[in-house]
């Protein structure tokens, strides 16, 4: 499968779909929240202000995310129904990512990162076991400190 946006030599270690943390109203499964929606809307409006300013790419509550062996997060528009990398977005480099942490939030699994300027950049799923693998991978990927 020819994954866009990676480099002829990049290979890609892991991706998997994920929404930012907070995002659960505009994504397929937010669709029975009981939050109002502009309460929802807002707590995205806040990660995508907080991953811009630090220039994490955003693509909107549900994106797909991924390592390369190049030490850079990259990040993808979902294909439409299938959850797989589509339009890439762009990439963020590993070195930048100070800690990554992982907590439960109910059903969800949120994947929190520190980035060197202060920022919390965090992303959530519904599978613990590929998310803290993913974690793990960006964690070992980051210089040491």
């Amino acid at each position: 499968m020819k994954i866009e946006g990676l480099e002829p030599d990049e290979g890609l270690l892991m991706w998997m779909p994920v929404s930012f943390a907070g995002s659960a109203g505009t994504s397929a499964r937010g669709a029975f929240s009981l939050r109002p929606a502009k309460v929802r809307r807002d707590a995205v409006d806040a990660w995508a202000s907080a991953a811009d300013a630090c220039g994490f790419p955003f693509v909107g509550g549900d994106m797909v995310m991924g390592i390369s062996d190049q030490r850079r997060i990259h990040v993808w528009r979902p294909q439409f129904l299938l959850a797989r990398p589509g339009h890439h977005r762009g990439w963020f480099p590993c070195g930048r990512v100070a800690q990554v942490g992982v907590t439960r939030h109910g059903a969800a699994v949120r994947m929190t990162m520190l980035i060197d300027d202060g920022t919390l950049v965090g992303v959530e799923s519904m599978r613990s076991r590929r998310l803290r693998r993913l974690a793990s991978l960006v964690s070992s990927h980051a210089p040491d400190r």
